[in-house]
């Protein structure tokens, strides 16, 4: 212990060092504390998003600035990044949140759901709106988006309004939204859509003997090289829609391929986005359409090795990692599912031609309805590998799914048997598990 009084300047010289020390750190946690403190003063709105595609982050970015343009002091945040302080130093919180599979939550609201919703947090003084986004075609039509409005209300926070369900991106919902923001102090943005005319330049079906859909590839000429391994092409319908569609290759092939599959209802009506690709135009015309970073989808971080998982058009998704992740030096191990080996084989034979260019470490294909009546489908590879699995994820290794809802959850139920729960949930949180499902 330092002597309060002495002549010896040595010591005279630590205790005023000392001293000073102290002061500064006492100066800098007051300072800090201030600083917290103002923050949470300052946040009259909270923004939260839960996104799969980007759609709902979109809104809520679009419904922050609306606010600031209004006065409100507003911040923004991802769910998977929320904390129980963020939540109760906010006046207001407003949700805009998207429901995908069969009623989940996004993936980037897994986490939100497990950490948070199921606590009962003291939000008694919070006011609160919840945007949930989905389309009524399928099961649980915004489930998640409801659980958020229950779960806000069960801890005690007032809602200002009910639970707004937006059916496909709706424009008479999300004009009502549009109300809502006005009414709590914002102001009308202009918004650039980001849509311009894409130039079709040529369409292909690649399975022009199959009993099954048509399955086109779709090759756009660029308008924009602004997109990455993983992002979507929206396009806009002439009825208004949005339909978003994985993008199959990389800027430097010089065009924009989309692998459409045929959509043609039990009374003849063809799908609306679909229909616009595969039949209504023609080469030359043009498609209203933007890029949409999905960053859900973007490549893994890491050096490790990857399992991709695709089946029919879900390729697409697959197809520009696959020569990222190549380029970048890091394994790659594809299982890929279609129906028919030869009527529906023709990206399947591109795979192989990959293979053997060295592109891919390892390939196992899976058809459902081959000539010898020994059907599989990707999830069945998975599981007969299941050893080989455990083996080439052991370390530092990445999971990327994209294809049909139904695909996406029968391989995450084989994962789970093969890596268990806990495998998923750690990668999933620490983006090394990402689907792109449909």
């Amino acid at each position: 212990m330092i002597e309060l009084m002495s002549d010896d300047p040595v010591k005279l010289a630590f205790a005023g060092g000392a001293t000073a020390v102290w002061a500064l750190m006492s100066a800098f946690t007051l300072l800090g504390g201030r600083e917290k403190q103002q923050a949470a003063e300052a946040c009259d709105v909270l923004v939260i998003s839960a996104s799969q595609t980007g759609q709902a982050e979109e809104l809520a970015r679009h419904s922050e600035k609306a606010l600031n343009a209004g006065g409100q002091k507003v911040r923004y945040l991802a769910a998977d990044k929320i904390s129980v302080d963020d939540l109760q130093t906010a006046k207001r919180i407003l949700m805009v949140v998207s429901t995908t599979g069969v009623g989940d939550a996004p993936d980037d609201g897994r986490s939100f759901e497990s950490r948070l919703i199921g606590t009962k947090l003291d939000l008694s003084r919070q006011n609160f709106a919840v945007l949930a986004l989905g389309e009524r075609k399928y099961t649980d039509f915004c489930a998640f988006g409801h659980r958020v409005y229950d779960w806000l209300k069960a801890c005690g926070a007032t809602a200002l309004k009910p639970c707004l369900e937006v059916d496909d991106l709706d424009p008479a919902s999300l004009k009502l939204w549009a109300n809502y923001l006005k009414e709590w102090g914002g102001e009308a943005v202009a918004e650039d859509d980001g849509f311009s005319p894409w130039t079709l330049q040529s369409r292909t079906r690649l399975n022009p003997d199959s009993s099954a859909a048509g399955l086109y590839q779709i090759d756009l000429a660029p308008e924009s090289l602004g997109w990455q391994a993983g992002d979507l092409a929206e396009i806009r319908t002439a009825d208004g829609h949005r339909r978003d569609y994985s993008i199959a290759s990389l800027p430097e092939e010089g065009t924009l391929r989309l692998y459409v599959r045929e959509v043609i209802k039990s009374d003849g009506v063809r799908g609306i986005g679909s229909g616009l690709l595969t039949f209504s135009t023609v080469e030359g015309d043009t498609v209203p359409l933007r890029l949409k970073a999905h960053r859900n989808f973007h490549t893994p971080a890491g050096k490790g090795p990857v399992l991709l998982i695709a089946a029919g058009s879900g390729l697409a998704g697959l197809r520009p990692h696959l020569v990222d992740l190549k380029r970048k030096g890091r394994s790659c191990w594809l299982v890929y599912g279609e129906r028919y080996p030869q009527a529906d084989g023709a990206l399947a034979q591109e795979m192989r031609d990959w293979q053997g260019q060295g592109r891919l470490s390892r390939l196992d294909l899976a058809f459902s309805r081959p000539e010898d009546h020994q059907g599989e489908y990707v999830q069945d590879v998975l599981l007969r590998r299941a050893d080989e699995v455990q083996a080439y994820l052991a370390q530092d290794a990445s999971v990327m799914v994209c294809g049909g809802l139904d695909m996406g959850r029968a391989v995450e139920e084989t994962l789970n048997k093969i890596l268990g729960a806990q495998w998923l949930e750690a990668a999933l949180s620490e983006g090394r598990y990402r689907r792109d499902l449909y």
